[in-house]
């Protein structure tokens, strides 16, 4: 039987967190363990296990989104210059 991380709930919550994380690594996103499987599910799926992967909550998306429209865009960068 796997043992979920204390932070996850239920089994759907592991399962919504794995897929996400597996849709990031067929995206090109590069994996956090050296696994044993190179098929990205299992990998999200062990990564998740791992603690690796975390589920954020709503106040934490709305930092990371503030703090990365504050922060100016290489773009805008060099136009400033």
């Amino acid at each position: 039987m796997i043992q979920y991380p204390d932070d996850l709930e239920s089994k759907f919550k592991f399962v919504t967190l794995a897929s996400l994380r597996c849709e990031q690594l067929q995206k090109g996103a590069k994996p956090r363990l050296d696994g044993k499987s190179r098929k990205d599910t299992v990998m999200a799926q062990e990564e998740v296990l791992a603690g690796e992967v975390r589920q954020m909550t709503e106040d934490e998306i709305a930092e990371e989104q503030s703090a990365s429209l504050a922060e100016p865009s290489p773009a805008e960068e060099i136009a400033e210059a």
